[in-house]
């Protein structure tokens, strides 16, 4: 009988202990964000915790949900999620903040870019989504890739580069694939447009060479109809067919 009641008491502390740790375990996953890889230019990247504390960020700090990260007047930030690999870049005299929750049993991920310009790379994860809150309404993620920008008046500008993502506010919402773009305030009904050349190239620079090679090169072709009107189409060329042809090869 003693040794049946040790046995037991010793898989009760056991089981107590993995509860324990498996705890620790999701607690970390949810308070843990990301982690700070790379710092360029100045390098004055400035996180504040939810306690209102602040802190400069090295390269390998790791960020909690809550914490906001302020980038100087010329300081490029890279951070990369912990739970999938995704990229985020923060551009100078950028405020973002990143809070990591669960909503019906899926991790979603929030960017609250309260000023500035942030570029994104998603992995597609199972069980995650990411979206971006600016004061103008939600960038929920569909695609892979794009650019969010909110300048001095609350203009929200959501730029797509690969994929589809999502825009909505209290007005209305929209789909803005690859190639597109919407401008919108908080009253204003978000409606998608075409991007332009200048658009583009934007986009490409706001990403700083993250994420591996370049997806390809986007082309500007004008079509006249039979009114005479003038529609443009952005066009993007794969990488790889740039290389066949600067190679010489057909």
């Amino acid at each position: 009988m003693t040794r049946m009641m040790r046995a037991r008491t010793a898989g009760l502390v056991l089981a107590g202990c993995l509860g324990l740790l498996a705890a620790g375990r999701a607690e970390a996953q949810q308070v843990d964000v990301a982690v700070v890889y790379r710092l360029l230019q100045e390098g004055r990247l400035t996180v504040t915790h939810p306690d209102r504390s602040t802190a400069a960020a090295q390269v390998g700090a790791r960020l909690r949900s809550g914490d906001q990260v302020s980038a100087g007047a010329n300081t490029r930030a890279a951070l990369r999620f912990t739970d999938d690999g995704s990229l985020l870049r923060v551009n100078p005299n950028s405020v973002v903040r990143l809070t990591s929750g669960s909503e019906s049993g899926v991790v979603v991920r929030t960017l609250n870019l309260e000023f500035g310009e942030v570029w994104t790379r998603v992995t597609r994860h199972q069980g995650t989504t990411l979206r971006v809150q600016t004061p103008a309404g939600v960038a929920a993620v569909k695609g892979t890739e794009f650019v969010v920008r909110v300048d001095s008046q609350h203009v929200t500008t959501v730029l797509t580069l690969e994929g589809v993502v999502e825009f909505s506010n209290a007005s209305g919402r929209v789909d803005v694939p690859a190639g597109s773009k919407v401008v919108a305030d908080s009253a204003q009904a978000p409606r998608a447009q075409p991007a332009t050349a200048e658009d583009l190239r934007g986009g490409a620079a706001a990403s700083g060479g993250e994420g591996g090679q370049t997806q390809g090169a986007w082309i500007e072709i004008q079509l006249r109809d039979a009114t005479g009107q003038t529609r443009t189409m952005m066009l993007q060329v794969p990488a790889d067919a740039i290389r066949e042809r600067m190679g010489g090869r057909p």
